[in-house]
This record gives C-alpha cells, structure tokens and sequence, in this order.
C-alpha cells in the first residue's frame, strides 16, 4: 500500500478542505486540493470549465493530477467530490490512505446551499439534485477502507482522528 500522502475523500461540502487545514496544524505535510490546482493550471474556474468544455473533460483533468500527485509524499489531497466516479482513481485512491469523510447530506447541504461555484448543483432544485447525486455516490464512497463519520465533530477533532488511524496503518 502507499501511504505516503493522505487523501481525504467525500461529497462536496463534507469537510475535506477545511479538515485538511486542521491536519496540517498536527503534521508537516503539505495540503493540496485537486479542484484548486486544475482552476490554477486553466486559470479557470470549475463552473468555467464545466460549461465551456463538459463534465468529462473536467473528470480527465481530475484523473490526470491525481496521478501526478501520486508520485509526491507527505501531502494532504482534498480530492474533488466526484473523482470517485473513475475506475482509474478509485484503483489509486484504495491504495493509498484514503479516507471517507463520512456526512449527512442535510449538513452538506446547509454548508453549500448558497455556493454558486458547484456546477452539478447549478439546478431550478439544488437540493433534490445534490441528494440524488449524493446518494449515486454513497456505495461508492462507503466501499473505502476508512471512513469517519464528521457531523457532530470540530475539524480539529477530525483530524486528531485521520491522524490515529493514519499512525497506525502506515507504521
């Protein structure tokens, strides 16, 4: 297995950017988060991108950068919500530390309800939208190895936890 770098993995708005910053309070490694390193390597935006050239090519770009980083140790990767949905990530992301930041959808939905910058929730019915997608992708996201469930937790409680489990797999 690679345990080289965490990657945190989970629907939008469940927490990976900000748990990732808490992370880098209790170990040297570097964040990095998949959707902000395609925005700069564009320089445009998600909505952009998704609107100019489509949903697929945005996932190839995805698919792309996480082999890229994979290459790279001790990061923290705040991975985009969908990069789930290939093969070819989930095959990296399952052998790597990976970890499911496991949240209710009515808590992802309250974080995200007023954030035009997701295109998949850009609908006449945000929140039917964002709950079909979410469960299409829960099995998905439940069949990783590591999962924390965040509803009720600070990021910093959540990442002192990543971190136990963490400790304990890569030694």
């Amino acid at each position: 297995m690679n345990y080289k770098s965490i990657y945190l993995i989970g629907f939008m708005g469940s927490g990976k950017t900000t748990v990732g910053k808490s992370l880098t309070k209790y170990i040297d490694y570097k964040l990095v988060d998949t959707d902000e390193l395609i925005v700069q390597d564009l320089n445009m935006q998600i909505t952009e991108i998704f609107a100019s050239k489509g949903e697929e090519y945005f996932r190839d770009l995805e698919s792309e950068k996480l082999k890229q980083l994979l290459l790279e140790s001790n990061l923290i990767v705040s991975t985009g919500g969908g990069i789930i949905l290939r093969d070819v990530n989930r095959d990296i992301l399952k052998n790597s530390f990976s970890i499911y930041l496991k949240t209710s959808y009515d808590k992802i939905f309250d974080r995200i309800k007023n954030d035009k910058t997701r295109p998949l929730l850009n609908t006449e019915d945000s929140y039917s939208s964002g709950l079909k997608l979410f469960e299409s992708r829960r099995i998905i996201y439940e069949s990783f190895e590591f999962q924390i469930n965040t509803d009720d937790f600070p990021p910093d409680d959540i990442a002192k936890k990543i971190l136990a489990i963490y400790s304990n797999v890569k030694n």
